[in-house]
């Protein structure tokens, strides 16, 4: 597994990571999580990507790879969180700074970590929200060593804004071969400020492989875009997905590329896929977006 730099952080880190929020599932047997936690260790991932609002995703890293907290980056997120109300969980928003800092310290029993490698906004504080009091209680759980890093996961204007007003060490947002906004607005700014980019859904979920339109905006908006992109005619003999991983992999200002996963062989598959392809391939990649969605 090639390790690149996550930005000023002085960290480096497994091009491809683990996304565990599928693993936080309550209906997930607990034998499965944990194969998919060691697993991903000895196949040479070194970057787990979790968040309080991830059902018991927390609850099941600290259980099962605390013992090995040497051999990986962990990286969590506060600003929402789940609580149980008459048999139903929901997900609850709260930039106050007495929730951030109660939902970072709640992270950190729970990891079973004195001190978290990264903590990131799972967006931003809306408009309802003291924005300045919010980063203000991020930024001191790094002051007061619960956290050695700090970041926000957004995707959008939103995010480049984030990048621009606060001292901020990575970020987290969307990039793939069907949404390419990101090298337009977003890749300049974490440059500038030597931030490290923690790519989400890099395959684009997969939704090119799909031959119905998925229910719901989070799939069916870029099942609709992959109707349109000629992907299959770009990739060639590469399988789908591969060339998709592959595309993100290639872009120089990515740290890592997230994955989530409840399957052992699709894990071990997802690691075995680099970052060799062809310049002209991606170039063709990046035409055809410009001209269809640019």
């Amino acid at each position: 597994m090639n390790l690149r730099p996550l930005g000023k952080t002085g960290l480096d880190v497994s091009e491809i990571g683990l996304g565990a929020a599928q693993i936080g599932n309550r209906s997930l047997p607990e034998e499965q999580a944990e194969s998919v936690l060691r697993t991903a260790l000895d196949a040479g991932i070194n970057f787990i990507d979790t968040a309080a609002m991830y059902g018991v995703s927390e609850e099941r890293i600290g259980r099962y790879v605390s013992d090995r907290q040497d051999d990986f980056v962990l990286a969590t997120k506060c600003g929402d969180y789940q609580i149980e109300e008459a048999g139903t969980w929901k997900t609850v928003k709260d930039y106050s700074p007495e929730g951030i800092t109660e939902t970072i310290d709640a992270s950190r029993k729970k990891l079973q970590m004195d001190v978290i490698d990264i903590v990131q906004f799972h967006g931003v504080p809306g408009d309802k929200d003291d924005e300045e009091a919010a980063y203000d209680a991020l930024m001191g759980a790094k002051e007061n060593g619960w956290v050695k890093f700090v970041g926000v996961s957004q995707d959008g204007q939103k995010g480049a804004d984030a990048a621009e007003q606060w001292d901020l060490d990575t970020q987290e947002f969307t990039y793939n071969v069907l949404f390419q906004e990101a090298d337009t607005f977003l890749f300049p700014s974490l440059r500038e400020h030597e931030m490290g980019a923690i790519i989400k859904r890099p395959i684009a979920n997969a939704v090119y492989t799909m031959t119905e339109r998925p229910e719901g905006a989070f799939n069916g908006v870029p099942w609709d875009r992959a109707q349109d992109y000629p992907l299959a005619d770009i990739a060639g003999d590469i399988p789908l997905v591969d060339f998709a991983l592959k595309f993100t992999l290639a872009h120089p200002d990515v740290s890592t590329a997230i994955i989530g996963t409840t399957n052992v062989d699709h894990l071990k598959a997802n690691t075995a896929i680099t970052d060799d392809l062809d310049n002209d391939l991606i170039e063709a990649a990046k035409s055809a977006w410009t001209e269809l969605f640019g």
